[in-house]
């Protein structure tokens, strides 16, 4: 039964991942400001607008403002925000007025900026449908899922022998090993960033102190993303207690700049009070759409490979 369980096992894990990521979209992502306010874990912070514009105009347009404010230990950041202003014409939202947002905790790893001024309101057409989408999935599973054991269950060797050649678990070993490569790869390149990176940048941006960091040494990491070389920098800074601490990071350089390494002596870093010697470059804490495009196309293949290994499995269960 060793084919059996290991198809099982691998059909089971797809169909509660994706059970996960309805629920969490559909769910725990919309009401979580509804509850961090409830439970009062979203600070209210006065923010300045630097700029504004509007990249989707209508009668309630789509608005990009960069803001100045303070993090959670008062050290002033700069935040770029997009979001759906209701109320247009009492222009809100303009160069150097002073508003209020709200810091959403729960939102940790991504970006936990609000303007307070903007309502959040709970659709009943929208919790309406994840409930009946996630209800259609649920019993789908279980329709598959119990009709595929009781198959199973009366003739198991049969089964067994079809599992040994099947498809299935082929696909998804070769799935594995491709995966683990390119998630490498990319992460290497600095292409992708792994979920403990996301959270410790999130606490460095908007947990952190930012502060000069004196540049001791770069080198060549060998890697070259678009044929720009991708640097290591070796730096020092003072932290908050006034001790000296060690640090290194790496960004890509581009070509025409590679020449000018050497007059780069300094860099804008932050770093957590609690440890200093967790420390970032403050250009690398900012959203890469590179990573996001990467992330939103990674995803992709998962679903399309689910769908492939669900149907291969389908196919095996219903035509014996």
């Amino acid at each position: 039964m060793t084919y059996t369980f290991i198809t099982l096992a691998f059909v089971g894990l797809i169909l509660f991942y994706w059970l996960y990521v309805l629920v969490s979209n559909c769910f725990r992502t919309h009401f979580s400001f509804f509850n961090a306010q409830k439970n009062g874990l979203v600070p209210v912070m006065q923010a300045t607008i630097l700029s504004a514009k509007t990249i989707k105009p209508g009668k309630h347009p789509w608005l990009e403002i960069q803001i100045v404010l303070e993090n959670f230990v008062g050290h002033t950041i700069h935040r770029t925000i997009r979001f759906r202003d209701n109320q247009p014409q009492l222009e809100r939202f303009v160069p150097d007025k002073v508003i209020h947002v709200g810091l959403d905790l729960t939102k940790r790893p991504h970006d936990p900026v609000l303007p307070m001024y903007i309502k959040q309101p709970t659709s009943v057409v929208f919790v309406l449908f994840c409930s009946l989408l996630t209800i259609g999935y649920i019993a789908g599973c279980y329709f598959l899922v119990g009709e595929a054991l009781s198959r199973i269950y009366l003739l198991p060797k049969t089964y067994e022998r079809v599992f040994a050649t099947s498809a299935v678990w082929q696909l998804g070993l070769a799935f594995v090993v491709i995966s683990i490569v390119l998630r490498w790869l990319l992460t290497r390149m600095g292409l992708f960033v792994k979920e403990s990176t996301k959270l410790q940048n999130w606490d460095l941006f908007y947990k952190g102190l930012g502060t000069t960091a004196i540049v001791k040494e770069y080198r060549d990491t060998g890697i070259l993303i678009n044929e720009n070389p991708k640097v290591e920098f070796l730096y020092t800074f003072m932290d908050y207690s006034g001790q000296i601490v060690k640090g290194k990071d790496q960004k890509v350089v581009e070509k025409l700049k590679n020449a000018k390494l050497s007059m780069m002596s300094d860099k804008e870093i932050m770093y957590l009070p609690d440890d200093p010697s967790i420390s970032r470059m403050l250009e690398n804490l900012g959203d890469h759409g590179t990573q996001k495009t990467i992330g939103f196309y990674m995803k992709l293949g998962l679903f399309v490979f689910s769908v492939i290994v669900v149907s291969f499995f389908c196919l095996d269960i219903f035509q014996k």
